[in-house]
């Protein structure tokens, strides 16, 4: 998604435009929420759903930081958390 954002010329909020890119710490946002969500999965336990959700949610408030400036990459980004929102589902079969 990032190199995408960058090679089309529309960059994600997180990015920040190429010229004044946005602090280190916010460009891993969006991978940090998913790598949350996938030590969750390895690890269920009685919260697990609630962490999927919570990671759903911040996705797709990333998402929406993007419409407006870059929706090509907001729409990967509403896929992602279409995916985790699966990802939760099936974690309920895991469960303790």
């Amino acid at each position: 998604m990032a190199v995408s954002s960058r090679n089309i010329g529309k960059s994600a909020w997180w990015l920040g435009p190429e010229s004044n890119p946005q602090f280190p710490l916010v460009w891993a946002l969006p991978f940090a929420i998913t790598i949350a969500g996938l030590i969750a999965t390895q690890r269920p336990r009685k919260y697990t759903l609630f962490i999927h959700l919570g990671c759903v949610a911040a996705l797709v408030g990333v998402a929406i930081g993007d419409l407006g400036n870059a929706p090509g990459v907001a729409l990967l980004e509403f896929v992602l958390a279409g995916i985790a929102l699966l990802v939760a589902f099936v974690s309920l079969a895991a469960r303790p």
